[in-house]
């Protein structure tokens, strides 16, 4: 079962091990380390970043596995979530911190994009909120009820693929306990491991009870939600991170929430559009938003980093694309390829950080851009 957990951890842990490095650790093990610290920021927070606004994020940006922010806007007759998190305890949490706000009732989510990470907490808001529509575009509602979700049952949970699902994170437990056995982490990348050692012990309690929820309403352009104070634009700007993104502008607040267009302080690069990435991000820089509301990470009050993400997208597509037309193999490319510099202007010197971004971007990203240079298509994968 693929979820962001396959991209961002078992694919991250194909590029840093050997067959002499792989686990030894029995399936099943329990670790035996403790659940999530404050420190940590594992769990969501709300935060009013507008009237009628509030941005639920996890305190700490950066995490192995990932839980997706979520927008709440307060409309006259309820409220509309741009997002659902990432587990169905993730979703419990938000229903919490959504009540914690308003009284009024959920009448839409909208999903930015298929990843498991901000669709996996519809089930605790559906059940809360069962008249609340779930919109997508046409071709996100795709991938949620066909191939790229395949592995997730519909509409209840099933306990053979829960325990499919359960044994990937087998694996990642033992992973990790491999990885903090080794002598040469510096003292950032050990407590990272810890934290993610800890982390994981509570996703593996909140992905109890995994289903996905369809869509009720689908759309292949654009969606207007009114309302006389925060209208709300649903709007597909283009591909980007996904084939299908989905962002929301809200016109009277100069607000955009872009999904995972945009994430901090890591972009992720996993089965990207390159050129149309950069396209779509000047779309939403056109309408001149004063606040942006990325699909990980904290609210942004201007364009510098929505900037950087650009330039990043330009940096690597320029560089990968004189190689592949040397017919280079990827694997050459990827040996050739050096965003050491770009690497520094988002994570600076932390070691952590610096792993990471090479494993969600720049070996991510080069390969699509290498698939782009070379006229193949992307491919979406099991998300």
């Amino acid at each position: 079962m693929r979820t962001k957990l396959a991209w961002f951890l078992v694919l991250s842990l194909a590029c840093v091990t050997t067959p002499a490095q792989t686990a030894t650790v029995a399936p099943g093990t329990a670790a035996p380390v403790s659940g999530p610290l404050p420190r940590d920021g594992y769990f969501q927070q709300i935060h009013r970043v507008a009237d009628g606004v509030w941005l639920i994020a996890q305190p700490q940006p950066f995490h192995i596995q990932p839980i997706g922010n979520v927008v709440v806007i307060e409309q006259r007759d309820g409220l509309v979530l741009i997002d659902a998190g990432g587990s169905p305890g993730a979703g419990r949490r938000i229903v919490e911190l959504v009540r914690g706000v308003s009284d009024k009732p959920v009448k839409a989510v909208a999903i930015t994009h298929w990843h498991g990470d901000h669709v996996l907490g519809l089930p605790a808001i559906v059940e809360r909120w069962p008249k609340a529509d779930v919109i997508t575009t046409t071709t996100t509602a795709g991938h949620l009820t066909g191939r790229s979700m395949k592995a997730y049952p519909k509409g209840a949970p099933d306990s053979t693929a829960q325990a499919a699902f359960d044994e990937r994170l087998d694996g990642a437990d033992a992973f990790l306990r491999d990885t903090l056995a080794k002598p040469d982490l510096a003292r950032a990348e050990r407590e990272g491991f810890e934290a993610s050692q800890r982390l994981f012990r509570q996703y593996r309690e909140d992905t109890r009870g995994l289903y996905l929820v369809a869509p009720t309403r689908m759309f292949d352009t654009a969606l207007r939600l009114d309302d006389p104070q925060r209208p709300v634009e649903l709007w597909h700007p283009g591909r980007a991170n996904t084939d299908g993104d989905l962002v929301a502008w809200l016109p009277a607040q100069r607000a955009m929430a872009t999904g995972d267009l945009l994430v901090a302080p890591v972009p992720f690069g996993f089965n990207a559009y390159p050129r149309d990435w950069a396209d779509s991000l000047r779309a939403l820089q056109a309408k001149r938003p004063t606040l942006w509301l990325p699909g990980h990470g904290a609210a942004m009050h201007d364009d510098a980093y929505v900037q950087r993400v650009i330039a990043l997208v330009e940096q690597t597509r320029a560089a990968v694309a004189p190689l592949a037309k040397e017919r280079l193999t990827l694997e050459q490319v990827r040996a050739k390829i050096d965003l050491s510099d770009a690497r520094v202007r988002f994570v600076g010197d932390d070691p952590w950080l610096s792993r990471w971004f090479d494993r969600y971007w720049t070996q991510p990203f080069v390969d699509a851009a290498y698939r782009e240079a070379n006229g193949q298509p992307i491919e979406q994968g099991e998300g």
